[in-house]
């Protein structure tokens, strides 16, 4: 079409973070350990489906969690508050956490 420039980059946005994500995934893997992300809306019950989870998981397994959020520390201290050590991420204005937050 007249007009229209296309420019092909040959690399996935996100490879950078994608390739670190697997490290930490394979690091984890091999000291035994396991990692969920679990993303959704604000309020749609993500900190209370953590906190019951913790409640069936917690006595037979070791588990922290990392929490992300904009501005607000409300859910690691409910997770503290059940005797879970939370390690609090603030995004400073990202909605989600990517790999290199995750890994530090």
């Amino acid at each position: 079409m007249e007009g229209v420039k296309l420019i092909d980059i040959k690399e996935e946005v996100l490879a950078e973070n994608k390739g670190l994500a697997a490290g930490i995934r394979a690091n984890l893997a091999s000291a035994g350990g396991c990692l969920v992300n679990l993303m959704s809306s604000p309020g749609s019950g993500k900190t209370s489906l953590i906190l019951r989870s913790l409640d069936h998981l917690q006595d037979d397994h070791r588990i922290s969690v990392i929490e992300g959020d904009i501005d607000s520390m409300v859910d690691s201290e409910a997770i503290a508050r059940q005797g879970i050590l939370a390690v609090q991420i603030r995004t400073g204005g990202f909605c989600h956490l990517n790999a290199a937050m995750v890994e530090k």
